[in-house]
């Protein structure tokens, strides 16, 4: 499966020679607009052209990483264009989606749903500003997220995670989905040795750290709030940061806001929506990892207008976690002077899952 998927990212490369060029000056003249953003300036999601990770000795490829680092360093998110995955693995993954989800309730609850011994399938009533809450040593009650999901785990039984349970209906849906994952793994394995480039470590120093990772796949459907407005207080997505190494996310359009965790500020920015990238974003260990030299930033999913349209949106999400059983500990590079850590060692699973499940504390239960 995955040297097909290989097969069609090169396959996707090759057409992208004519393309480059227009690429680049347009994600260069997206990157000066956002720098003119006025009083968000310092926050802004650039737009960055990955086509040059693809091939080794691209002329590009130190300066797209300076480019990385700095979004990483600076608000801890991108945009990525030109990223290679096949626009059919995509198309056919969200088509697939958008039929499970249009199932009934009935059917849809015939899946598995989320247990403390299964954290994927099928869910509604996450709250997931819960784990900033509990990160901060506060108990507050908030209504869930105006969203449902369904989240896959990994296929390998070396990652200690149990084996994946899909639904019957749609019966293409396991295929689709496992081709995605794929995808992703691949994606994600390139935007690491990017990241091992930018912090001045060995480009391979990741992966032994991945190769029997813990990754999750969570499509989310937003549905239309025009037959049923949420309550007052009620959003789409809390505020909230992700978990893991990186977050890769694919739109289907704008709602997504980003601030910087600092208290005090309350200046949300928009991150841009482009047609067939992916939104890029760095999660809690991560920014452990880089002993803060990194950012994982607070982002949220607004409400859309009430203007009688129909604003269903969907998105997919890759949320890339290491080896269960992998030990974070400060990368030497992000040490402070005498190699000061502010974070002690801490194995990877065990901060996953205590972030998991203060988020979904309103869905997961024993007794489920």
């Amino acid at each position: 499966m995955k040297e097909k998927i290989k097969e069609g990212m090169e396959a996707n490369r090759n057409k992208w020679d004519m393309s480059n060029m227009f690429g680049k000056m347009k994600a260069n003249l997206q990157d000066q607009v956002q720098n003119l953003s006025g009083d968000n300036s310092e926050a802004y999601v650039p737009i960055i052209d990955i086509s040059s990770l693809m091939e080794p000795s691209s002329e590009g490829r130190s300066e797209t990483i300076n480019k990385i680092g700095k979004a990483c360093e600076e608000i801890g998110f991108m945009v990525i264009t030109n990223h290679g995955v096949p626009q059919d693995v995509i198309d056919e993954m969200w088509a697939v989606t958008q039929d499970f989800f249009d199932l009934s309730e009935e059917e849809k609850a015939k899946s598995m749903t989320m247990t403390s011994d299964y954290p994927y399938g099928y869910e509604k009533g996450e709250v997931l500003s819960a784990g900033k809450d509990k990160e901060k040593g506060e108990e507050v009650e908030r209504l869930p997220d105006f969203k449902e999901t369904f989240t896959i785990g990994p296929s390998n039984p070396a990652s200690g995670m149990p084996a994946r349970i899909m639904p019957s209906n749609p019966a293409s849906m396991s295929v689709k989905y496992d081709r995605y994952y794929s995808a992703m793994e691949e994606l994600a394995a390139t935007l690491l040795q990017a990241f091992a480039v930018a912090l001045d470590i060995p480009s391979n120093w990741f992966e032994d750290k991945i190769d029997h990772h813990m990754c999750a796949l969570r499509a989310l459907n937003y549905p239309d709030q025009g037959g049923q407005p949420p309550l007052p207080g009620q959003t789409r997505a809390g505020a909230h940061t992700d978990y893991g190494s990186l977050t890769i996310l694919k739109s289907g359009g704008p709602g997504l806001e980003v601030r910087k965790d600092i208290e005090g500020r309350d200046d949300w920015v928009a991150v841009p929506h482009v047609q067939d990238a992916f939104v890029i974003n760095l999660g809690d260990l991560m920014r452990r990892w880089t002993n803060d030299k990194w950012s994982s930033t607070l982002h949220r999913v607004v409400n859309p207008p009430q203007d009688g349209k129909n604003h269903r949106r969907q998105s997919i999400a890759f949320f890339h976690n290491l080896n269960g059983d992998a030990v974070v500990s400060t990368i030497d590079s992000c040490r402070g002077e005498g190699g000061e850590s502010k974070y002690e060692d801490i194995v990877a699973k065990d901060f996953l899952m205590m972030k998991h499940l203060a988020s979904v504390k309103n869905v997961v239960r024993d007794e489920l």
